[in-house]
Formats: structure tokens, C-alpha cells, sequence
């Protein structure tokens, strides 16, 4: 069996070999490896199984951001004149739209650099983070704090939790879209390789049924 094999399915490699059988990992099934870490599917049906929930739910929560934004935000008779946004000087309904913008790429970006190891896409992700963080913030602490501002309280709430659903859903939905994407690019892997890792995630429950049956 190679080394490769060893370390997908879990199998400890001699002392000696460990150091280069991490080097030697083609980048494709250390990047495997990487997904089945995290995601944890228990074999090859429930990654098909877990590709299309996730594929739906992302796609289901992303379109009800969207009917959200357009209902309560672009079709509302908010005074988009006031609470300009300080950030680049957008209005209500454009800071709405830039929310959903900065969650989407900033999820997508934080997700692919957490499973391909890169920095500066994190980077990005969190300044994107950052600033839809702000826009929603913005209109409460405008009517919290700043005197002669041109919203009261009740909009400037009402504004920052309608920001807050956008925020959470569309990074919550783009999350769920990463991981389909990552499963199915994993089946592909899997069919490619003809690789099956069921007896895998066997060989890691036995020996905690094990300790299980001694403690009884």
C-alpha cells in the first residue's frame, strides 16, 4: 500500500517514513484529506448526499437574501437621502447590496483558503469582513450617537437588523455553496482514484467502542 493510501486511510506510517510521506503528498489527495478532516462524511454515499443538501440549502438561503433585499430594502419607501453611508458615500439600498457582496466573497474566500492553505485570500476575506460589518453597524450607531444625525432611532434600527439578516444568511448560504463545491470536487477525486474511505471512519469507531466495552 503507498504512502499516499497510508494517510488517507488513517493508518499510522513508521516514525522514520512520516516526514517524507508528508513531502511526498501529491497536493490532490493532501487536499482530500484536508476536506475529509473537516467535513467528516461517514463514506462515498453520504459525500454525494451531503454535496446536494448543501448544494440546495446554499442555493435556497441565497435566493431568500436576495427576495429579502428586494422586499424589505429595494422595495420599501425608505428616505434613501438619508443615513448616507460615511464608506464610499452609499445610500441605504446600495450599503444593502455591498453587505450581500462583501458576506458572499468574503465566505467564499475564507472557506478555499482554510482548505487550500493560502494566506492572502484570508487576508482579503476579513478586511471584505470587516467592512459589511461596519455597513451594518452603521445606521444604529449613527442614531445612537451622533446628535444632529438625519435618522432617528427606530429607522436606525429597523436599517441594521434587516442588514443583519443579509449579513448572516448570505454568509451562512455561500458557506453551505463552498462545502457542495468542495464535496463534489471530492466525488470527482474519489471516481478518478477509485478510492473508497468507509472502512476508514470503522477502524477510527472501533477502538472508541472498545475503550467503551472495558470502561462497562
Amino acid at each position: 500500500m503507498s504512502e499516499e493510501v497510508f494517510l488517507l486511510e488513517g493508518e499510522a506510517l513508521p516514525e522514520g517514513q512520516v516526514a517524507q510521506a508528508t513531502n511526498e503528498l501529491p497536493p490532490d489527495w493532501e487536499f482530500a484529506e484536508r476536506i475529509l478532516r473537516r467535513l467528516n462524511p461517514r463514506n462515498p454515499q453520504h459525500v454525494y448526499d451531503m454535496a446536494a443538501k448543501d448544494s440546495k440549502n446554499g442555493g435556497m438561503l441565497i435566493t431568500l437574501m436576495v427576495v429579502v433585499w428586494w422586499l424589505f430594502i429595494g422595495g420599501t419607501n425608505d428616505d434613501l437621502a438619508n443615513g448616507v453611508s460615511v464608506f464610499f458615500s452609499l445610500n441605504f439600498e446600495q450599503a444593502a447590496l455591498a453587505v450581500m457582496v462583501l458576506s458572499l466573497f468574503s465566505a467564499l474566500l475564507t472557506e478555499f483558503s482554510r482548505d487550500m492553505g493560502k494566506i492572502l485570500p484570508s487576508t482579503a476575506a476579513g478586511g471584505m469582513l470587516i467592512l459589511a460589518g461596519l455597513y451594518v453597524a452603521e445606521p444604529l450607531v449613527t442614531a445612537l450617537f451622533i446628535a444632529d444625525a438625519d435618522l432617528d432611532m427606530q429607522v436606525g434600527v429597523w436599517r441594521s437588523i434587516r442588514l443583519g439578516i443579509l449579513w448572516g444568511g448570505t454568509t451562512y448560504g455561500s458557506n453551505l455553496i463552498v462545502n457542495a463545491l468542495l464535496l463534489k470536487w471530492l466525488i470527482r477525486f474519489m471516481d478518478a482514484n477509485d478510492y473508497d474511505f468507509s472502512d476508514r471512519n470503522e477502524r477510527t469507531a472501533a477502538p472508541r467502542d472498545g475503550q467503551a466495552s472495558a470502561q462497562d
